[in-house]
């Protein structure tokens, strides 16, 4: 087993320039053999790799030991990466680790770091410490570390940190990383207090990528804030500690949250040259609740094929969340409750099989504009789902969808889904309301019964009628006591007339209204139906005149003329001719 490394003094040899320092003469003395080599290294800020070549022996995370040979101490890390030796000339010193066990506690609390940081396959024997430490890029990859304490730390550029295990956890609260954060492939397994990532507060200025990351325990961003998209495709997200696996309450991004699959590379075994390889797709899993609570994000929430695995207790909350699109078609949960309380969304994306059952889901106060399913989710289903999703009858959620078809062009929907809201409402009423309210809302039958009440009064009117004609026909002449008979017989007749006219009317209106018409062709019904109204009361004036003119000895008035102002089979109104203008040609001057 050796060192792999360039180092030395190749540089000053070529370039023909001697300074001090470029000499091993500075190596302090009390260096062990693998810490003098990356000593060299850091300098010429090449590669250190101590790796054997065996990949189950230089695997960080199993169980071989790695000898003196393979370890630096910790606080010689500190001393290069703090307070280093100069770099060789025409060279920038970095410290590039690759299969080197690090022995005691890397502390770098409050430190200012220059030198690039880039360890690979490394193992950690203590927890690494670097709150409030300013570093321009460091790159952990593979690496196994007891437990990262990095709180306000502050990266210029990338903090990477892809397959690395962290078995006492990982905190980056209020950490400010000026690019991108990393974690695809990690593995983090939950503290004393049951938490497994703790990026309270921290500010990403790009991405957030965990892709595949293995979450052992509550992963927690709290007011956290992502310049552009936080990816946790194919992750597995497990805490049955706590009720929650997902705690981001607040959380914004920029733009898009991944709870989506991914499709990662795996090598076949076959006869070709090179070996093959095939794609495997990976859910995105979560074992315990998810909070997003009063979250903010620029494109969409994507929770597409999602397998939520919940007890009765948890819930996936969205309440108050903001987002233009929320892809909702995950595996139905068997369990727990998904809340979209006072949600505001642009677009619903979503499939029916994706909803759980009665109770399960809780939408008071959600908004959304748009209704994009996946697949077929017919208006009936959608009723169901609006049932399920109200244990108790709410007038917002039927508001929401009748104004969602409404603005799409659907009225006959709209209209279904008020008759199903005035249903649900009358759920709690008596049985003899119930009934009533049941065969108003049936399209054509009040037609029926405005029809029937009227003849029910014509016929109270006919028998009225009936016995003051015997009477009069009985009499020589006509008493004042026969006044009163005579009276409620001609108002019988005359409220029958309007009140089956006014019913009349009023079918018609609820009968075009249940058949889908828009609104300005009931208004224009209306219209019509009113000025008919005026002219058969105009009518009906000029037959009691005539009749009152009959009973006088006088003859019948003239019929009016047509009105010229009126243009036949039009409603407008043509201008009056001027004096001596009948043609309508121009006057000559006088």
């Amino acid at each position: 087993m050796g060192a792999h490394s360039d180092v030395g003094g190749e540089g000053n040899a070529t370039m023909g320039i001697a300074k001090p320092g470029d000499n091993d003469d500075d190596l302090p003395d009390w260096l062990t053999a693998a810490e003098v080599g990356m000593w060299r290294a850091f300098r010429n800020g090449s590669v250190y790799d101590l790796s054997s070549g065996d990949t189950v022996v230089d695997d960080p995370h199993g169980g071989h030991l790695w000898g003196p040979e393979r370890t630096v101490r910790a606080r010689m890390v500190c001393w290069l990466l703090l307070d280093g030796p100069p770099a060789l000339a025409g060279r920038v010193s970095s410290l590039k680790l690759t299969g080197v066990r690090i022995s005691g506690s890397l502390d770098l609390a409050g430190g200012s770091v220059t030198p690039y940081v880039e360890l690979r396959d490394c193992r950690f024997e203590q927890e690494v410490l670097l709150p409030e430490a300013r570093f321009k890029t460091v790159r952990l990859v593979n690496c196994s570390v007891p437990r990262l304490e990095a709180a306000r730390v502050h990266t210029e550029g990338d903090l990477h940190l892809p397959r690395c295990r962290f078995l006492g956890g990982a905190r980056l609260t209020d950490a400010q990383i000026g690019t991108d954060l990393l974690l695809n492939q990690a593995v983090v397994h939950r503290d004393r207090r049951g938490k497994s990532l703790i990026g309270d507060g921290m500010t990403v200025g790009q991405d957030l990528q965990a892709e595949m990351l293995v979450s052992y325990g509550e992963l927690s961003l709290r007011g956290a804030k992502v310049g552009v998209s936080l990816s946790l495709r194919g992750s597995r997200l497990v805490n049955p500690y706590g009720p929650q696996a997902l705690n981001a309450p607040q959380l914004t991004v920029g733009r898009t949250l991944y709870l989506t699959p991914t499709g990662h590379v795996y090598p076949v075994q076959t006869s070709e040259l090179p070996p093959a390889r095939g794609t495997q797709v990976q859910r995105f899993e979560c074992q315990g609740g998810i909070r997003l609570d009063d979250g903010r994000f620029g494109d969409a929430v994507d929770f597409e094929q999602a397998r939520l695995i919940l007890h009765d207790d948890q819930e996936v909350s969205l309440r108050r969340v903001q987002t233009p699109e929320l892809r909702f078609t995950v595996e139905r949960p068997e369990r727990g409750t998904i809340v979209l309380s006072g949600m505001r969304v642009g677009n619903l994306v979503d499939r029916s099989a994706s909803w759980p059952g009665p109770g399960q889901v809780l939408i008071d106060g959600f908004v959304y504009d748009n209704l994009m399913p996946v697949g077929s989710f017919p208006l009936e289903e959608r009723l169901a789902w609006l049932a399920d999703a109200t244990s108790e009858y709410s007038s917002q959620p039927y508001e929401q969808l009748a104004a969602t078809y409404r603005r799409t062009g659907d009225d006959h929907a709209a209209s279904r889904v008020r008759r199903a809201q005035r249903r649900r409402l009358r759920a709690d009423l008596p049985w003899p309301r119930r009934a009533w309210h049941a065969l108003r809302d049936v399209p054509g039958i009040s037609v029926t019964l405005w029809a029937i009440i009227v003849i029910a009064l014509l016929v109270v009117a006919w028998l009225s009628t009936r016995a003051v004609l015997q009477d009069i026909s009985n009499s020589a002449e006509l008493g004042p006591s026969d006044a009163p008979p005579v009276v409620v017989a001609i108002v019988s007749v005359i409220t029958a007339s309007g009140v089956l006219i006014g019913g009349i009317l009023n079918g018609l209106a609820k009968f075009v209204r249940a058949r889908g018409q828009n609104a300005s062709d009931i208004v224009q019904a209306r219209g019509q139906a009113d000025a008919d109204l005026i002219r058969a009361q105009a009518e009906m004036r000029r037959a009691e005149a005539d009749i009152l003119r009959a009973h006088a000895g006088l003859p019948p008035a003239e019929p009016l003329p047509p009105d010229p102002s009126i243009t036949p089979g039009t409603d407008r109104i043509a201008p009056p001719a001027r004096s001596g203008d009948e043609d309508g040609a121009a006057l000559s001057p006088p």
